[in-house]
């Protein structure tokens, strides 16, 4: 937990200390930042943020009644009797200055992770693979924007080694006002998809924003790319030299041209897939030393989880952790929920996929399921992918199209684009059948009256669908497990 004096306050912020009626600051220090009157403890900051539907300044009388020591405000009469106050003219940029501030005090490791897919499952794997050779600490939940990153900061404990940061954005800039506040140490991109290209309006613009992450990136500093994503394999190998000190490249295959110039080169084959984890194989190349070549083996099933797994290999390499130690650590990685879980019931196997999705992500997840099911009959529900505005309708025909290309047998499709997948999906597989429905309820009926037994389900859409539902009510109705088995099948070089 953060502690502040008055003074490193002030510093920090460029505040101006006040007091209310009968305080005193001799002494005073702050343990601990609260936004949230609510969850206030004793002894701890108060800072009163402004939003569209709140102002903080309404609740320092109750922050002030729980204990808290110290308020950060801009609105002075809303000091409470007896309490010291710093003031500032903006509360939030405040807060993003105190973040800066204890980052820079903790003189820790900082690895900063953005992407249009995958963060949080990446953020998740580089903290259980590394934790045990640095004291770590990371995003929670989705605290990935302008308040949630600087709390994140701000809630790691003093003796932190490793800070692991998750930097979300919605419009150019955002990513460029995060890393200002994290300085990483090491910055990763996991890829370039279409997410929020409704407000960004085509992928270069969203390479773009996503690139602002190199700005606050320290001397001597670590990129790590997707070098499987054309775009961001482009921008570094176009001018390698604005980016950073460092470059790391990730890749399925051994051609990338980053390679040529890369400091850190991890490549993935002999890639298998059961119901009960992913295997694979990678070849490690650090500059002027040889090939290591090692052995992985990850309780996670999913062709992504390997991509996952080679930048987390890219960056513990930079921090100087034993390979064998994180080959050793990625054996107990488990995705967090309904983000690639594999749920075997008495009759089906479930692939709960359905946190959120994207075009990209729906691909990948296909080829998954092809991968896991072998012989067995593949069956795809999909909801909608918000956020694609005037794409919206050729990129759900380009899922359909991901699908049938797949092999998956039966497709069960809600939300509005529900057509657009359909015709995607028929243009290549005129015979394969497409179940459409409007409501998810209807959906779930039709799901479970259609299943036969040894059926493999995926279950993708966007979060706002609350398709995780739906495997909740499968295993409901269908029962635990038998444990039955699947045989692994193996993917020479991709995933």
């Amino acid at each position: 937990m953060s502690k502040f004096t008055i003074e490193e306050i002030i510093i920090a912020t460029g505040g101006t200390e006040i007091k209310g009626g009968g305080s005193s600051s001799a002494g005073l220090f702050a343990e601990g930042i609260c936004t949230d009157s609510r969850l206030i403890r004793a002894g701890n900051l108060f800072i009163a943020l402004i939003g569209e539907k709140f102002n903080g300044h309404d609740y320092c009388q109750i922050a002030a009644d729980g204990g808290a020591s110290l308020f950060l405000i801009s609105d002075p009469t809303a000091l409470p009797d007896g309490t010291v106050g710093i003031l500032v003219p903006d509360t939030l940029a405040a807060l993003q200055s105190l973040a800066r501030y204890y980052r820079n005090r903790m003189h820790c490791k900082v690895l900063a992770i953005t992407g249009s897919v995958g963060k949080t499952s990446t953020r998740e794997m580089i903290t259980t693979a590394l934790s045990s050779s640095m004291i770590t600490h990371s995003t929670a939940k989705n605290n990935n924007n302008e308040i949630g990153l600087p709390m994140t900061i701000l809630s790691a404990p003093e003796n932190t080694e490793l800070l692991v940061v998750e930097m979300g954005m919605r419009m150019k800039g955002e990513i460029q006002l995060l890393t200002h506040i994290a300085l990483p140490d090491i910055a990763v991109v996991t890829n370039i998809g279409v997410s929020h290209i409704e407000r960004l309006g085509s992928k270069e613009n969203i390479l773009s924003a996503k690139m602002e992450i190199c700005e606050g990136l320290q001397e001597n500093g670590l990129l790590v790319i997707n070098g499987d994503d054309e775009l961001l394999k482009s921008y570094v190998c176009d001018q390698p030299s604005r980016l950073s000190k460092y470059l790391g490249v990730t890749s399925f295959s051994h051609c990338s041209r980053a390679t040529t110039f890369a400091d850190y080169c991890v490549f993935s084959d002999n890639v298998v897939l059961t119901d009960q984890g992913t295997s694979f194989t990678a070849s490690i190349f650090e500059k002027d030393k040889e090939e290591n070549r090692v052995d992985f083996s990850l309780s996670a099933v999913g062709s992504h989880h390997v991509k996952n797994a080679l930048i987390t290999i890219v960056c513990a390499k930079h921090l100087g952790i034993d390979i064998r130690i994180v080959r050793e650590e990625l054996k107990r990685f488990m995705p967090l929920g309904s983000r690639g879980s594999v749920i075997q019931t008495k009759h089906y196997l479930i692939y709960d996929d359905a946190y959120n999705a994207s075009p990209e992500s729906m691909s990948a997840a296909f080829e998954s399921v092809r991968l896991l099911a072998g012989a067995r009959r593949k069956i795809a529900v999909i909801g909608g992918i918000l956020e694609l505005g005037g794409y919206s309708a050729e990129l759900h025909r380009q899922v359909g199209i991901s699908a049938a290309i797949s092999g998956i047998d039966q497709l069960y499709i809600c939300g509005e684009n529900r057509e657009d997948v359909k015709n995607g999906a028929m243009s290549i597989r005129p015979d394969i059948e497409t179940m459409l429905f409007e409501k998810v309820s209807d959906l779930v009926s039709g799901l479970i009256s259609g299943l036969l037994p040894g059926d493999v389900i995926l279950i993708k859409a966007s979060h706002a669908f609350e398709f995780e539902k739906i495997s909740k009510e499968i295993i409901r109705i269908d029962g635990p497990a038998d444990n039955i088995k699947l045989e692994g099948h193996i993917v020479e070089g991709q995933g």
